[in-house]
C-alpha cells in the first residue's frame, strides 16, 4: 500500500457513499412531493433541491475516481474527489436554509 491512512479513509468514505445509494430511490420519490406541499409561489428553491436529489448518484459514482488519483500518488486530490459528495450536500442544505428564510 502506498499510504495506509489515506487508503483507509478512502475505503470508509466510499463505503458510506455506497450505503447512501441504497436509500436514494426512496429519497428521489419523496423529493418530488416537495412541490405538492409548497406554500409559496417561488419554486426556484424547490427546483434546485429536486435537481440536487435527481443528480445525487453523479458525485457518488465520480467519487470512485479517487482511486485513480491514489494510484498516481496524488493523495490530496484523491481525498478531494472522495469528498465530492459534500458539494451536493452543501447545495442542498443552502437551498433548505434559503427556503426557510424566504
Amino acid at each position: 500500500m502506498k499510504n495506509r491512512t489515506i487508503a483507509y479513509w478512502l475505503l470508509i468514505i466510499n463505503a458510506i457513499n455506497l450505503i447512501t445509494l441504497v436509500a436514494y430511490p426512496y429519497m428521489l420519490i419523496v423529493s418530488f412531493y416537495m412541490f405538492a406541499s409548497s406554500n409559496t409561489n417561488d419554486y426556484v428553491l424547490e427546483y434546485i433541491a429536486a435537481g440536487v436529489m435527481a443528480t445525487y448518484p453523479v458525485p457518488v459514482l465520480a467519487s470512485f475516481t479517487c482511486w485513480a488519483f491514489y494510484n498516481n500518488y496524488k493523495f490530496k486530490a484523491a481525498l478531494m474527489m472522495a469528498n465530492l459528495i459534500l458539494v451536493w450536500v452543501a447545495v442542498l442544505l443552502l437551498a433548505a436554509l434559503a427556503s426557510t428564510l424566504i
